[in-house]
Protein backbone atom coordinates (compact mmCIF):
# COMPACT_ATOMS: atom_id res chain seq x y z
CA UNK A 1 0.00 0.00 0.00
CA UNK A 2 0.90 3.36 -0.68
CA UNK A 3 0.07 6.70 -0.35
CA UNK A 4 0.41 9.44 -3.44
CA UNK A 5 -0.67 12.75 -3.87
CA UNK A 6 -1.94 14.11 -7.22
CA UNK A 7 -3.27 17.82 -8.57
CA UNK A 8 -6.49 16.21 -9.98
CA UNK A 9 -7.84 15.24 -6.52
CA UNK A 10 -9.00 12.32 -5.49
CA UNK A 11 -8.16 9.42 -7.35
CA UNK A 12 -10.95 5.89 -7.11
CA UNK A 13 -10.80 2.55 -9.27
CA UNK A 14 -8.91 0.09 -10.50
CA UNK A 15 -5.92 0.49 -13.51
CA UNK A 16 -4.41 -2.63 -14.32
CA UNK A 17 -2.95 -4.59 -11.17
CA UNK A 18 -3.07 -1.40 -9.10
CA UNK A 19 -6.32 -0.05 -6.95
CA UNK A 20 -6.40 3.36 -5.86
CA UNK A 21 -8.85 4.70 -2.75
CA UNK A 22 -9.71 7.18 -0.37
CA UNK A 23 -9.72 6.34 3.34
CA UNK A 24 -11.48 7.96 6.24
CA UNK A 25 -8.72 10.42 6.68
CA UNK A 26 -9.15 11.98 3.49
CA UNK A 27 -5.97 10.67 1.72
CA UNK A 28 -5.47 8.96 -1.38
CA UNK A 29 -3.50 5.35 -1.11
CA UNK A 30 -3.36 3.01 -3.64
CA UNK A 31 -3.05 -1.12 -3.51
CA UNK A 32 -1.69 -4.06 -5.86
CA UNK A 33 -4.72 -6.26 -7.27
CA UNK A 34 -4.33 -9.94 -8.20
CA UNK A 35 -3.88 -10.63 -12.04
CA UNK A 36 -6.62 -13.25 -12.90
CA UNK A 37 -4.93 -15.94 -14.89
CA UNK A 38 -7.87 -17.60 -16.55
CA UNK A 39 -6.23 -21.25 -18.38
CA UNK A 40 -6.01 -19.38 -21.82
CA UNK A 41 -4.30 -22.26 -23.71
CA UNK A 42 -5.48 -25.49 -25.46
CA UNK A 43 -3.85 -27.76 -22.50
CA UNK A 44 -4.38 -25.11 -19.89
CA UNK A 45 -8.22 -25.56 -20.35
CA UNK A 46 -8.04 -29.28 -21.32
CA UNK A 47 -6.63 -29.71 -17.20
CA UNK A 48 -8.85 -27.25 -16.02
CA UNK A 49 -11.85 -29.08 -17.18
CA UNK A 50 -10.35 -32.49 -16.09
CA UNK A 51 -10.41 -30.93 -12.41
CA UNK A 52 -13.57 -29.65 -12.91
CA UNK A 53 -15.53 -33.08 -13.38
CA UNK A 54 -13.43 -34.61 -10.94
CA UNK A 55 -14.06 -31.63 -8.24
CA UNK A 56 -17.93 -32.17 -9.09
CA UNK A 57 -17.65 -35.09 -7.58
CA UNK A 58 -16.80 -33.97 -3.88
CA UNK A 59 -19.75 -33.93 -2.62
CA UNK A 60 -21.94 -37.07 -3.32
CA UNK A 61 -18.55 -39.28 -2.85
CA UNK A 62 -17.43 -37.83 -0.16
CA UNK A 63 -17.82 -40.71 2.40
CA UNK A 64 -15.87 -43.28 -0.01
CA UNK A 65 -13.03 -40.13 -0.32
CA UNK A 66 -12.74 -39.83 3.34
CA UNK A 67 -12.16 -43.45 3.96
CA UNK A 68 -10.19 -44.09 0.33
CA UNK A 69 -7.56 -41.43 0.55
CA UNK A 70 -6.15 -41.15 4.66
CA UNK A 71 -3.30 -39.50 3.71
CA UNK A 72 -0.21 -41.93 3.05
CA UNK A 73 0.96 -42.10 -0.62
CA UNK A 74 -1.71 -39.75 -1.98
CA UNK A 75 -2.76 -36.43 0.22
CA UNK A 76 -5.97 -36.86 2.89
CA UNK A 77 -8.97 -36.62 1.48
CA UNK A 78 -10.08 -34.65 -1.59
CA UNK A 79 -7.01 -33.57 -2.09
CA UNK A 80 -5.63 -37.36 -2.49
CA UNK A 81 -8.78 -38.34 -5.02
CA UNK A 82 -8.39 -35.54 -7.22
CA UNK A 83 -4.44 -36.32 -7.40
CA UNK A 84 -5.24 -39.48 -7.93
CA UNK A 85 -7.53 -39.51 -10.94
CA UNK A 86 -7.35 -35.83 -12.90
CA UNK A 87 -4.76 -36.93 -15.17
CA UNK A 88 -5.61 -41.06 -15.56
CA UNK A 89 -9.30 -41.62 -15.07
CA UNK A 90 -10.54 -38.29 -17.43
CA UNK A 91 -10.73 -37.68 -21.03
CA UNK A 92 -11.48 -34.36 -22.37
CA UNK A 93 -13.51 -33.39 -25.46
CA UNK A 94 -14.22 -30.19 -27.57
CA UNK A 95 -17.90 -28.83 -26.82
CA UNK A 96 -17.62 -27.62 -30.36
CA UNK A 97 -14.48 -29.42 -32.40
CA UNK A 98 -15.24 -26.72 -35.22
CA UNK A 99 -15.02 -23.94 -33.26
CA UNK A 100 -11.54 -22.29 -32.06
CA UNK A 101 -11.04 -21.45 -28.80
CA UNK A 102 -11.67 -18.47 -27.13
CA UNK A 103 -9.18 -17.07 -24.65
CA UNK A 104 -11.78 -14.91 -22.46
CA UNK A 105 -14.24 -18.00 -22.31
CA UNK A 106 -14.20 -20.49 -19.03
CA UNK A 107 -12.59 -23.84 -19.51
CA UNK A 108 -16.01 -25.93 -18.76
CA UNK A 109 -17.58 -23.51 -21.65
CA UNK A 110 -14.94 -25.04 -24.44
CA UNK A 111 -14.14 -28.30 -23.03
CA UNK A 112 -16.14 -31.36 -21.15
CA UNK A 113 -13.91 -33.89 -18.99
CA UNK A 114 -15.58 -37.24 -19.20
CA UNK A 115 -14.01 -39.85 -16.48
CA UNK A 116 -13.93 -43.61 -17.26
CA UNK A 117 -15.13 -45.16 -14.15
CA UNK A 118 -13.43 -48.33 -14.80
CA UNK A 119 -9.92 -46.75 -13.91
CA UNK A 120 -11.21 -44.00 -11.09
CA UNK A 121 -9.76 -44.68 -7.91
CA UNK A 122 -11.96 -44.05 -5.23
CA UNK A 123 -9.07 -45.65 -2.79
CA UNK A 124 -5.46 -45.48 -3.09
CA UNK A 125 -2.62 -46.48 -1.30
CA UNK A 126 -0.06 -49.36 -0.36
CA UNK A 127 -1.76 -52.33 0.94
CA UNK A 128 -2.65 -55.35 -1.93
CA UNK A 129 -5.67 -54.83 -3.45
CA UNK A 130 -8.36 -57.60 -2.44
CA UNK A 131 -9.77 -60.31 -4.28
CA UNK A 132 -13.24 -59.95 -4.07
CA UNK A 133 -15.94 -61.48 -5.97
CA UNK A 134 -19.23 -60.01 -7.50
CA UNK A 135 -22.75 -60.53 -8.66
CA UNK A 136 -25.18 -58.26 -9.72
CA UNK A 137 -28.73 -59.01 -9.08
CA UNK A 138 -30.98 -56.66 -11.21
CA UNK A 139 -34.40 -58.02 -9.82
CA UNK A 140 -33.64 -58.13 -6.01
CA UNK A 141 -31.75 -55.30 -6.63
CA UNK A 142 -28.67 -56.48 -5.03
CA UNK A 143 -24.83 -56.95 -5.01
CA UNK A 144 -23.75 -60.17 -3.61
CA UNK A 145 -19.91 -60.12 -3.00
CA UNK A 146 -17.87 -63.17 -1.98
CA UNK A 147 -13.98 -63.87 -0.54
CA UNK A 148 -11.94 -66.14 0.76
CA UNK A 149 -10.03 -65.41 3.90
CA UNK A 150 -6.41 -65.68 3.19
CA UNK A 151 -4.16 -68.45 4.97
CA UNK A 152 -1.05 -66.34 5.47
CA UNK A 153 -0.03 -62.42 6.37
CA UNK A 154 2.26 -60.82 3.89
CA UNK A 155 4.04 -57.73 3.55
CA UNK A 156 1.10 -54.52 3.15
CA UNK A 157 -1.42 -57.55 3.36
CA UNK A 158 -2.56 -58.15 7.18
CA UNK A 159 -5.55 -60.48 8.01
CA UNK A 160 -7.12 -57.83 10.06
CA UNK A 161 -7.43 -55.22 6.93
CA UNK A 162 -10.95 -53.98 6.56
CA UNK A 163 -12.55 -54.89 2.55
CA UNK A 164 -15.29 -51.92 1.86
CA UNK A 165 -17.32 -52.04 -1.09
CA UNK A 166 -18.58 -48.77 -2.68
CA UNK A 167 -21.46 -48.51 -5.59
CA UNK A 168 -21.70 -45.53 -7.43
CA UNK A 169 -24.31 -44.81 -9.98
CA UNK A 170 -23.57 -41.47 -11.30
CA UNK A 171 -27.03 -40.47 -13.23
CA UNK A 172 -29.41 -40.32 -9.15
CA UNK A 173 -25.68 -38.89 -7.65
CA UNK A 174 -25.22 -41.79 -5.48
CA UNK A 175 -22.52 -43.35 -3.53
CA UNK A 176 -23.01 -46.54 -1.09
CA UNK A 177 -20.15 -47.70 1.11
CA UNK A 178 -20.24 -50.75 2.97
CA UNK A 179 -17.76 -52.79 5.20
CA UNK A 180 -17.80 -56.34 4.23
CA UNK A 181 -15.06 -57.80 6.37
CA UNK A 182 -11.33 -58.56 6.99
CA UNK A 183 -9.34 -60.18 4.68
CA UNK A 184 -8.78 -63.33 6.92
CA UNK A 185 -12.62 -64.29 6.97
CA UNK A 186 -15.29 -66.10 4.77
CA UNK A 187 -17.40 -64.01 4.57
CA UNK A 188 -20.61 -63.39 1.44
CA UNK A 189 -22.58 -60.38 1.94
CA UNK A 190 -25.15 -58.51 0.13
CA UNK A 191 -25.47 -54.07 -0.51
CA UNK A 192 -28.73 -53.23 -1.84
CA UNK A 193 -28.31 -50.81 -4.50
CA UNK A 194 -28.64 -46.41 -3.98
CA UNK A 195 -31.94 -45.70 -3.92
CA UNK A 196 -33.34 -45.03 -7.53
CA UNK A 197 -30.16 -46.26 -8.88
CA UNK A 198 -30.92 -49.18 -11.58
CA UNK A 199 -28.58 -51.46 -13.46
CA UNK A 200 -27.75 -49.41 -16.09
CA UNK A 201 -24.64 -47.04 -15.10
CA UNK A 202 -23.86 -49.18 -11.53
CA UNK A 203 -20.36 -49.49 -10.77
CA UNK A 204 -18.84 -51.40 -8.24
CA UNK A 205 -15.78 -51.02 -6.23
CA UNK A 206 -13.72 -53.03 -3.66
CA UNK A 207 -10.74 -51.68 -1.62
CA UNK A 208 -8.84 -52.39 1.62
CA UNK A 209 -8.24 -50.58 4.58
CA UNK A 210 -5.87 -50.81 7.29
CA UNK A 211 -7.05 -51.85 10.87
CA UNK A 212 -5.73 -48.44 12.07
CA UNK A 213 -6.78 -46.63 9.05
CA UNK A 214 -3.75 -45.44 8.38
CA UNK A 215 -3.97 -47.25 4.46
CA UNK A 216 -5.59 -48.34 1.95
CA UNK A 217 -5.08 -50.43 -0.83
CA UNK A 218 -5.92 -49.20 -4.57
CA UNK A 219 -9.62 -49.66 -5.54
CA UNK A 220 -10.44 -52.46 -7.89
CA UNK A 221 -13.20 -51.87 -10.12
CA UNK A 222 -15.22 -55.50 -10.61
CA UNK A 223 -18.08 -53.96 -12.65
CA UNK A 224 -18.50 -50.87 -14.56
CA UNK A 225 -22.17 -50.87 -16.82
CA UNK A 226 -23.23 -48.08 -18.88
Amino acid sequence: MAEFVNSIGQVRGKFGNVVAYVRANGKNYCKGASISRKPSTESQKQQAAAFAVVVSRKGWMARAIRLGFPGNQYPKGFNGFTSANVTTAVTVEKVNPMKPIVRYKKAIQEYRGIIDYSKLRVAAGALVSPVVGCEVEAESRKVHFSHQGMAVEAIDCFWDDEIYGVLLHEATYSCKVMRLGTRGEDWNESMDFPEEAETEGLVVYVFARAADGKDTSDSVCLKCNG
